[in-house]
């Protein structure tokens, strides 16, 4: 097998966990009316912004474009379980929240959450996990990279 079929092969199954990882999230976390990527996004703001965060912030961390995030973030207001406070100095920067409503029902989006993850990477050793991470890492700052110089070749050639 050649070097360059092989890292085709790799980014094709780079997208087919990609994809299986979407259908895991809508299996294990489907919850009433919402989708199990809107639970996951629950459960990474009560994870890491419990007290808040804004947009922008969000968009950079979890690798989502803004007009995406928007869509997922006015659904879950919608439905009572996140909200907008207002920066008084800047009114165009508002803060995503968790409502009480969340914090009421976040306890069982964490326990599923937890449930599927173990289940995803219990084929792994603690040693295979690490591994991964640094393998993932690695590729990820590589493609950021790569996104960085395509968009500063892009505002050359303009």
């Amino acid at each position: 097998m050649t070097d360059e079929f092989r890292t085709e092969e790799l980014l094709s199954m780079m997208k087919k966990i990609s994809l299986n990882l979407t259908t895991q999230l809508e299996v294990y976390l489907r919850y009433r009316d919402m989708s199990g990527i809107q639970v996951y996004l629950l459960v990474y703001i009560l994870r890491h912004h419990p007290e808040g965060t804004y947009l922008t912030e969000l968009c950079h961390e979890i690798g989502v474009s803004k007009p995406t995030l928007s869509a997922l973030i006015k659904k879950l207001r919608e439905k009572d379980y996140l909200y907008f406070q207002e920066n008084p100095e800047d009114i165009r920067k508002k803060k995503v929240l968790p409502t009480e409503k969340l914090l009421n029902e976040g306890e069982e989006f964490l326990q599923k959450a937890r449930r599927m993850e173990a289940e995803i990477y219990s084929v792994f050793d603690g040693k295979e996990k690490e591994q991964l991470w640094k393998l993932e890492q690695k590729l990820l700052k590589q493609l950021s990279g790569m996104e960085h110089n395509e968009n500063r070749q892009e505002v050359i050639l303009q």
